[in-house]
């Protein structure tokens, strides 16, 4: 068993996350070694257990990996693992990369300047109208529009990518013979004809539910330099995709709607906490300009490469309560509680402070409670 047939089987063992799968790779030492550990070397790996030793054991006794390449050939998908060079090398650098990524359109497509547009299934006329625009005049820039493929904000950015005669990305929350919505099945297949591309993490046969769409939110964010969101509830799953975009270290950038919208509020509060304000595609473009190589060519739709960009905003002032936060900080990991004890701030306000200086990247939160400044 080669590691790139040990990897496509590994994903198809329930339970068995990126993460678990690296302790595994370091205590066997490939992951092909993995497939000759028996229960109790598996039990000693540490996070596994008895239980899940047990579990992944059967499992790996009965998933294999030549049917699943057999399916992929009939279907015309490219599977991409960690073993394979073309898999995306922005995806590689988060803490869960997905093992293997199952790809219908241009693979090449996943390792573009990539920015993703998300929000609500069910946008106002505003929401949908700002993100085809938002999706046309960035793909027209010549970045990679990479969304979720649902329906609302999603399609939008989608088809106004496309509309540019740019390229877009889809993240599945299923695998691509289950593809939901059914009824975007046509667009899935425009994008996939037309340089982008459609993938998921999921095996053949998985269809989504409501456990998988949360998971496929890492991908989309790990795909993208940044994160816009157009329009978002307080409640949005969107929400999610922020989250994992600052955990990844990604920008986060916001619409604002109207001021009474619910639509909108979710955006709202992501600016009152630092996000960058969007109103059009310039925004982004300068939050994220180092994206696109100087002088190169823009498409249609879009400014011309000599006209005069407006000057970088500066970065708002920290407040005395950021700074006395800040001052608390450094390379090494903190813990929050420690930050709370010597700020003399409320933990309310510590805490709101840190989301805050997490989305203006000058502070990162990492599990376990612990903080630190932004490296």
């Amino acid at each position: 068993m080669t590691e790139r047939e040990a990897f496509i089987a590994l994903n198809r063992v329930s339970g068995l996350g990126a993460i678990t799968v690296k302790r595994l790779i370091e205590a066997f030492g490939s992951a092909a070694a993995i497939f000759g550990a028996d229960e109790a070397a598996l039990r000693r790996v540490p996070g596994i257990g008895p239980e899940r030793s047990r579990g992944f054991r059967e499992e790996m006794d009965r998933v294999g990996f030549a049917d699943e390449l057999a399916r992929a050939d009939q279907l015309g998908v490219n599977l991409l693992t960690w073993a394979d060079p073309g898999y995306p090398a922005i995806l590689r650098q988060i803490a869960d990369p997905s093992l293997v990524l199952y790809v219908t359109g241009a693979v090449e497509a996943l390792s573009g300047p990539s920015i993703a547009v998300v929000g609500t299934r069910h946008p106002t006329v505003y929401g949908r109208e700002t993100a085809r625009k938002l999706g046309f005049q960035l793909a027209g820039a010549g970045y990679v529009v990479v969304s979720g493929l649902a329906f609302g904000i999603d399609t939008e950015a989608h088809r106004g990518a496309l509309q540019a005669g740019g390229r877009t990305v889809a993240v599945l929350g299923g695998a691509l013979d289950c593809l939901y919505p059914q009824e975007n099945e046509g667009l899935a297949r425009e994008m996939a004809a037309n340089g982008g591309a459609v993938a998921t993490e999921y095996p053949f046969g998985r269809q989504p539910d409501r456990q998988t769409f949360p998971m496929r939110n890492r991908i989309v964010s790990g795909l993208s330099r940044g994160v816009v969101v157009v329009e978002a509830p307080l409640n949005s799953g969107t929400l999610i995709t922020v989250d994992q975009a600052l955990d990844q270290g990604r920008t986060v950038m916001a619409v604002p709607g109207r001021a009474d919208s619910p639509a909108s509020q979710g955006c709202h509060r992501l600016i009152r906490n630092g996000a960058r304000l969007v109103a059009g595609a310039d925004d982004v473009i300068e939050e994220l300009q180092e994206l696109i190589p100087a002088g190169a060519p823009r498409r249609a739709g879009t400014a011309p490469p000599d006209a005069a960009a407006p000057p970088p905003a500066a970065a708002p002032p920290a407040t005395p309560e950021e700074r006395r936060v800040l001052g608390l900080l450094g390379d090494e990991p903190l813990h929050i509680d420690a930050v709370i004890r010597d700020s003399g701030l409320p933990a309310g306000t510590v805490n709101a402070l840190l989301v805050g200086l997490q989305i203006r990247r000058r502070v990162r939160l990492l599990p376990g409670g612990m903080v630190r400044r932004y490296a």
